[in-house]
């Protein structure tokens, strides 16, 4: 059992509510993680875990070993599957699709740790990510191994707040959470299905963010306040933009985005290295098809500008303290 810096009562009270529903899926070539979500024997899991699997088996926490013979439901677009398992009554988590986890909360990740063992994983959320009008997701602070896909997470109290899920940005891998609102969708609406359905799904493709990692010395030469009037347009311009992406309109986003970068190109000759990071997430525009990709182009561009000033304002507040003549003295 791992934790970090949440008391130690509260991980075992968690992995003590949590462990009696986590099940092993036992497929030809390969095994999942899954969870048990309701007392109806209805087992959760990642799509991209099970998907054309021909034969399923279920290792639960009290031994039983049983064969999944029906799918519940399906969703692709967020990566959910939910299975049926022949015996009713098994111990199901305590589900709060009702939980909107926000950035710096802490979470728990319940996984198996081999031989039996069961290990469970403490860490924060590190940014809630809005994709698209359907989908919203955590960013996690931790990195879950790739065969750990499908595990539960819990938030303080022991609820589950969603689905853990490994996915890739920028070439690394990233833990994500797909909530558990979305869960409980599945589970009132029930579709039967036979496991042959599995057959033919594809869960989509997290969507890879291309966030670039600038050096301090991008803003090498440029004055304090002109580096903070770049963000501050920036952040304006994130405001306005997002919300309106997520009411279903990306194309007005994007040329929202796109006139703020043309902007600052022209207005900022005095921070040479912002007008280039801008100006090359426009031509990675230039080779894209879609008002939807163009808006996470640039809104990448904007979230790495927006890191790199963060850490350069703090060095600059670093610097001017270490120059005080009373900094020694305080």
């Amino acid at each position: 059992m791992l934790t970090v810096d949440t008391d130690i009562s509260t991980a075992r009270a968690v992995a003590a509510r949590a462990a009696p529903a986590l099940a092993i899926l036992e497929m030809p070539g390969r095994q999942g993680v899954g969870f048990v979500a309701s007392p109806q024997g209805q087992l959760v899991t990642n799509l991209h875990v099970v998907a054309g699997a021909e034969e399923i088996h279920v290792l639960l926490a009290d031994e039983q070993f049983l064969r999944v013979e029906q799918v519940v439901a399906l969703d692709e677009k967020r990566d959910l599957a939910v299975l049926q398992l022949p015996t009713p009554g098994v111990q199901a988590l305590r589900l709060d699709g009702g939980s909107h986890p926000v950035e710096g909360d802490a979470l728990f990740i319940l996984l198996p740790a081999g031989g039996g063992m069961l290990g469970l994983m403490e860490t924060r959320v590190d940014a809630v990510q809005v994709l698209d009008e359907s989908l919203t997701f955590l960013e996690l602070e931790a990195t879950l191994p790739e065969d750990a896909s499908g595990s539960p997470v819990m938030n303080t109290s022991g609820a589950l707040v969603g689905v853990a899920t490994c996915a890739f940005a920028d070439g690394r891998p990233v833990t994500i959470v797909i909530p558990s609102r979305y869960v409980e969708l599945l589970l009132e609406q029930p579709r039967m299905q036979p496991l042959s359905a599995l057959a033919l799904a594809k869960p989509a493709a997290s969507r890879q963010r291309q966030v670039p990692s600038h050096p301090l010395s991008l803003l090498e030469g440029c004055a304090t306040d002109g580096v903070e009037e770049i963000a501050l347009a920036i952040m304006q311009a994130i405001q306005l933009g997002a919300p309106a992406y997520n009411q279903g309109d990306p194309k007005a986003c994007y040329r929202l985005y796109e006139r703020t970068a043309e902007r600052l190109i022209q207005e900022r000759p005095d921070c040479p290295g912002a007008q280039a990071a801008l100006r090359e997430g426009l031509l990675r525009c230039a080779r894209l098809d879609d008002a939807d990709a163009c808006a996470w182009a640039l809104r990448d561009t904007f979230d790495g500008l927006l890191q790199v000033i963060d850490r350069w304002l703090q060095a600059q507040a670093a610097f001017a303290r270490l120059s005080s003549p009373w900094s020694y003295l305080q």
